[in-house]
């Protein structure tokens, strides 16, 4: 079990982890060099660029990082499960580390570099032979907040049942997107991405494009991200290319050679964005571009490559055929581009990889691909592939000859295997459950509705009002179980609606509105099976009041959640009523008391002042997700831990949790677990208090919902409120900058 890890190296990629870790709940410790006045001061300074740089899921996982010295403080990593190493890529530098780490750490410690251009056998000395059953590398890719992949591989003693744990550790727990890859240089991911990326650059000046233009065509056009080529570059930094192919070619003895005009940038320290430019700069007003026929700056021009634009409008891969086919230079271009990229990894998979699909999926979630390589020669075909190979001067490869035998690279659920020369199902690599797992919800994206497996149904919920009709067709289909994702637009509430109504002084038509929107609430309250609210990205609002009437929520632990402008006036319809339900069922338990802060009707106004919530963690202990909730840090995985929990609930008894009582008795005094009413603003206080007058009517469950409407109209026909209200309102749509 892992419950502490150490990371010696506080650069970017380590401090980086060491945030991502204690997010997720661990126990970390951060080292570092030793510092002149603060011994600690480099460890502590990593910690703190991390910390601007958003690496924390959970801001307040900071104090679970305790930050020190490789002099003083080695012997800490001696109560360490897992210790990474994360320092400079100098193989001897590493190696005296791990002598060193091998003084201090247990003999059950799992010890994994980073490194992304040493193999194991480079970089493990002779005398730790006995760590090989416990010395990984884990390559993660920066920022691993926002990219999800690491490449792990181990000595083949140490492909172990503890290796397979640690791998799973590593994906549900940190939610990374591990693919298991050779002990080669380079791994997967960097020796065919970068290997793309340099010929992109080389390209230019061989066929005489400008930057621009060769960013417009290797951006989305070939299923890549906007930044393309020269502004990743730019992003990035210079010097990790020039070092980074650098190390490449040496250690793999491939080319890897970037143009002499990058080396000239380089050397005169023109590293992109983090020196003030590279090959795009800003100089006053002027944007210029970095010329590499002139070996000059000039003005940056737009690109107008003719059929782009139509192009564009397309989807990928139909994009793919078009840009093959664009007028010279540009279409000669992308097929010399294609082709060397197709032939490289044609001969080096096998060296690289453990099979074809890693190497799509390690393009995909490593540098941003839509499609990998072998996907998109399935898509162009072994003769059009052929020809591109033919016009680069690139040899086929028996791998393509084995692909036209068996039909593709990719068949009906079959993936060609290298090594056989034979198809073989998908399901047996080791990258398909995380693959599915990410089509699964892609599909229900596309879809709204995706089943699960063993009776539960996912349903993407894009209004409140489509609610009752998206139960009702999943109802037909006789699931077990339900899992609700809300994709709802602005805050989920026609908030504008309702305070145009109440302006115009229409009461009909805004008590029907709001009868219309707690009718597709109480619609859940008619669901005979259990209900688990999935909240992924934007949940402010109505997403959270659909937490509130499931019986489970799973959340990914970054989801905003929250009421955005409730003490103005712009009152969470719903959310209410399902507090004061939830308090009613565990009125009579002896955990009430313990568990109030979780609840309902006491925390009213911390509720309504909970506007943006930034960490599920906290809105769980807040009591926004409900009674039962989980917050996880996987977020490809949250549909699958949803479904599990959805599941569990299907077999308990009694079959629905949450018990939607029609009789309630009268609710006592109101008290709060946030601010005071005496510190609220007026406007602020009368909607608390018109609103907890409402919480305390007694009767059915349809009193308390008419109990809710009257108390929003009453508020909104308040001249003054409505305006504070529509003011707020406006505030929130606009832009975040």
């Amino acid at each position: 079990m892992i419950r502490r890890i150490g990371v010696v190296g506080a650069g970017s990629m380590g401090a980086a982890v060491a945030a991502l870790a204690a997010s997720a709940g661990l126990d970390v410790v951060l080292l570092d060099v030793k510092g002149q006045d603060d011994a600690a001061g480099p460890a502590r300074r990593g910690l703190q660029r991390v910390v601007q740089q958003r690496a924390f899921l959970n801001p307040s996982a900071i104090d679970r990082v305790r930050v020190g010295n490789v002099e003083d403080d080695l012997a800490w990593l001696t109560e360490c499960d897992w210790v990474l190493e994360a320092i400079i890529e100098n193989r001897d530098a590493k190696r005296d580390l791990f002598r060193r780490l091998d003084a201090v750490l247990s003999p059950q410690t799992i010890v994994t570099t980073n490194t992304s251009t040493f193999t194991l056998a480079q970089l493990l000395p002779a005398e730790l032979g006995a760590w090989r059953e416990r010395f990984f590398v884990t390559h993660f890719f920066n920022p691993p907040r926002a990219l999800l992949l690491c490449e792990v591989t181990a000595f083949p003693e140490g492909e172990t049942t503890r290796f397979a744990t640690f791998v799973r550790f590593l994906e549900q727990r940190l939610g990374r997107r591990v693919l298991l890859v050779r002990d080669t240089p380079g791994f997967v991911a960097n020796r065919f991405g970068i290997y793309a990326l340099v010929h992109a650059v080389r390209l230019t000046s061989e066929i005489g494009l400008a930057p621009e233009d060769v960013d417009v065509l290797t951006g989305p056009l070939l299923g890549r991200p906007r930044s393309a080529t020269f502004r990743t570059i730019d992003l990035t930094g210079l010097d990790i290319l020039v070092l980074g192919t650098r190390s490449l070619q040496e250690s793999t003895g491939d080319d890897y050679a970037v143009p002499d005009w990058i080396l000239d940038l380089y050397q005169a320290g023109r590293l992109g964005d983090k020196t003030g430019g590279g090959i795009f700069r800003r100089e006053g007003e002027q944007q210029l571009t970095y010329d590499p026929v002139q070996r000059a700056d000039r003005l940056s021009r737009p690109a107008t490559i003719p059929g782009l634009e139509d192009l564009l409008r397309q989807p990928f891969p139909q994009r793919l055929l078009g840009a093959l086919e664009l007028p010279s230079p540009y279409g000669d271009y992308v097929r010399q581009l294609l082709g060397r990229t197709f032939g490289y990894v044609l001969q080096r998979t096998t060296d690289a990889a453990r099979d074809i699909a890693s190497v799509d999926r390690a393009l995909e979630w490593g540098f941003g691909w839509a499609a990998g390589p072998y996907a998109q020669m399935d898509f162009l075909g072994p003769q059009r592939v052929r020809a591109l190979l033919a016009e680069a001067g690139v040899p086929a490869g028996e791998l393509l000859t084995l692909a036209e035998r068996r039909g593709g690279f990719f068949l009906d659920g079959q993936v060609l295997e290298p090594a056989s020369g034979e198809l073989v199902p998908e399901e047996r690599l080791p990258s398909t459950r995380r693959t599915r797992q990410i089509r699964t919800r892609e599909a229900l994206e596309r879809e709204g509705v995706r089943d699960l497996g063993d009776g539960v149904l996912a349903l993407r919920i894009r209004s409140l009002e489509a609610l009752p009709r998206s139960l009702e067709e999943a109802l037909a289909r006789w699931p077990s179980a339900l899992v609700l994702v809300p994709a709802l637009d602005s805050f989920g509430y026609p908030y504008s609606e309702l305070l145009q109504l109440a302006e115009s002084g229409d009461q009909t038509g805004l008590e029907e509105r709001l009868r219309v929107l707690q009718a597709a609430l109480h619609a859940l309250t008619r669901v005979p099976i259990p209900v688990v609210a999935a909240l992924d990205g934007e949940a402010r609002g109505a997403g959270t009041t659909l937490a509130l009437w499931s019986d489970a929520t799973v959340s990914y632990l970054t989801t905003p959640l929250g009421y955005p402008g409730a003490l103005a006036g712009l009152v969470p319809l719903g959310a209410l009523v399902a507090l004061r339900v939830r308090s009613e069922a565990r009125a009579s338990t002896l955990a009430a008391l313990l568990r109030a802060e979780l609840g309902a009707a006491s925390a009213l106004t911390t509720l309504l002042a909970a506007e943006r919530v930034d960490s599920a963690h906290l809105a769980g202990t807040l009591g926004l997700l409900g009674d039962r909730w989980l917050v996880t840090v996987d977020r490809d995985g949250l549909l699958e831990t949803a479904a599990d929990l959805a599941r569990a609930l299907a077999h308990g008894v009694p079959v629905r949790p949450l018990a939607w009582h029609e009789t309630f008795a009268e609710a006592g005094q109101m008290t709060t677990a946030g601010p005071s009413l005496a510190e609220l603003d007026p406007t602020a206080r009368s909607v608390v208090e018109t609103l907890a007058r409402a919480l305390r009517s007694a009767g059915t469950l349809e009193e308390l919902l008419r109990a809710e409407r009257a108390a929003v109209v009453e508020l909104l026909s308040q001249t003054a409120l409505r305006e504070k209200a529509a003011a707020t309102l406006q505030a929130l749509s606009a832009p975040r900058r």
